[in-house]
């Protein structure tokens, strides 16, 4: 059984290494040379919490507020694009409340399977990304928020969750040196974090010695297709100029495309249309911090991600929607950054987040010191996880917006039970492809 994988980040490497065990002889197809991707700069959460789709009611007349604030975590680059007009209406037509009661189970039952499948990585020593289960908190600051966060909560108990609600004295004890300032918060007890740069360390090297073939530095140009089926991909190697191809000729050949943010051009290649767009989302690490924060959190009203590891900190927020691009847009890295002397006075103070938030420092060394990725965000806001619908053997496996991490093991396992044509360990009707 022959597979070509057409992309290198967490969801490609998750469905090569499930194949792999499967029995299959896997390629991978990375266009960079897997040292930074999507998967490398987020916040390494396993998020059972994060049940709700980003399409919901709430995101819309938010976003409409947020479109004239500069500083805002939500942004649309107002393009001249065919691609992203698509795509918008169809965001706003998913944007109701029976969609998100319906993908609510299962877009949680995906969640939930993935993590456990990264405890099972953990479990084995194989590999060791500093699983961390300590849960995540959501804090807020307003009446508003707070009644959201509350209905939010009450969801995610119904739908089986572990939760507590925390009151201001209750997080300012169990976080002392942050001491937030806020009204409350909530406590999702089954979440947790790892750190996604070991894990994308680790992962394609583990591959590799387990028998997968990783081809860096190859984009993907073309594909030869026969009796609905793709045959062959062509791929340009960026490093060299040369030109490639991969056979896919084999009777039970299957190809899966998990190329992010590029999934819609590499798909239009095979003649598919795939309503995606770039989300494009920022984070910063710090090192050697003094003031230690002790449980991931999300600042609500800011949209604002906070990471924990061993005297380091990562912090990060924003979605960008348009066109792939290279810059850094100072405003909105300044919105993120003064979110946390808000929320968190405590670590305000600490040395090197002052270092990091000076004005004048950050602009002079904002290629050093942010980073950035695309993540692919679907028209609806849940990932398509299926076949399409024009190659009888072309998988699809992208738009995980910010779940890629969260979403990533569960959604290679599910891949190779299609592959296979076993049943899958959840149920794929709300992630299909085909439904545009």
């Amino acid at each position: 059984m022959q597979a070509l994988i057409i992309g290198g980040g967490i969801i490609g490497l998750s469905t090569a290494f499930y194949l792999q065990e499967d029995g299959w002889q896997v390629t991978v197809l990375e266009k960079g040379d897997l040292s930074d991707n999507c998967s490398f700069g987020n916040m390494g959460y396993l998020s059972p919490s994060h049940f709700v789709p980003l399409a919901a009611p709430g995101i819309i007349s938010q976003g409409l507020f947020w479109l004239f604030q500069k500083k805002s975590p939500f942004y649309v680059r107002p393009v001249p694009s065919l691609a992203l007009i698509d795509w918008g209406l169809k965001f706003l037509r998913a944007a109701t409340p029976e969609h998100v009661d319906r993908s609510a189970r299962p877009l949680l039952d995906l969640l939930l399977l993935s993590k456990t499948l990264f405890q099972d990585w953990a479990a084995s020593g194989d590999l060791q990304f500093g699983l961390t289960e300590k849960g995540c908190l959501m804090y807020y600051q307003t009446e508003k928020y707070e009644k959201s966060e509350l209905e939010t909560a009450k969801k995610a108990e119904q739908l089986g969750l572990q939760v507590e609600v925390l009151g201001r004295e209750q997080v300012q004890t169990i976080e002392p040196d942050a001491r937030p300032d806020v009204r409350g918060g909530v406590l999702y007890k089954d979440d947790a974090h790892l750190n996604p740069n070991i894990l994308m360390q680790q992962l394609p090297a583990l591959l590799e010695k387990r028998g997968v073939k990783i081809i860096r530095n190859a984009e993907v140009t073309g594909f030869e297709r026969q009796g609905g089926k793709i045959t062959a991909v062509h791929y340009r190697q960026t490093d060299t100029s040369s030109f490639a191809k991969a056979t896919a000729d084999t009777q039970d050949a299957q190809v899966v495309l998990a190329a992010g943010s590029w999934s819609p051009q590499v798909a239009r290649l095979a003649g598919e249309h795939l309503p995606l767009m770039p989300g494009k989302g920022y984070s910063m690490t710090i090192d050697n911090t003094v003031q230690q924060l002790h449980y991931p959190c999300i600042l609500a009203e800011a949209k604002v991600a906070l990471t924990p590891w061993p005297n380091r900190l990562r912090i990060g927020s924003t979605m960008e929607i348009g066109p792939i691009n290279d810059r850094i847009l100072l405003a909105r890295v300044q919105g993120i950054l003064e979110a946390v002397p808000r929320f968190m006075p405590g670590l305000a103070r600490d040395p090197a987040f002052q270092a990091l938030a000076d004005p004048a420092q950050l602009k002079a060394q904002a290629r050093q010191k942010v980073w950035y990725g695309f993540r692919p965000v679907s028209a609806d806001g849940m990932p398509y996880i299926g076949y399409a619908h024009k190659n009888k053997n072309l998988i699809v496996a992208t738009g995980h917006a910010m779940l890629g991490i969260s979403l990533g093991a569960g959604t290679g396992k599910v891949v190779s039970e299609l592959a296979s044509g076993k049943p899958t360990s959840v149920a794929l009707q709300a992630f299909d492809p085909r439904r545009y």
